[in-house]
């Protein structure tokens, strides 16, 4: 699951890692590593993609 958000992510310049609680994740730009979201689901990750991109 984390791969395949990632490979989503990389497309429009953000970075998804697992975050400490289990099935959560945390989103950053690649470029200068501000945070965008902390402690989302992964459905919440997707639309999150979707808005940047």
């Amino acid at each position: 699951m984390l791969e395949d958000l990632n490979k989503a992510a990389k497309k429009i310049g953000l970075h998804v890692a697992a975050a400490k609680k289990d099935d959560l994740y945390t989103i950053r730009k690649i470029k200068n590593g501000k945070q965008v979201a902390k402690n989302v689901t992964a459905d919440e990750v997707k639309k999150i993609l979707k808005k940047h991109g």
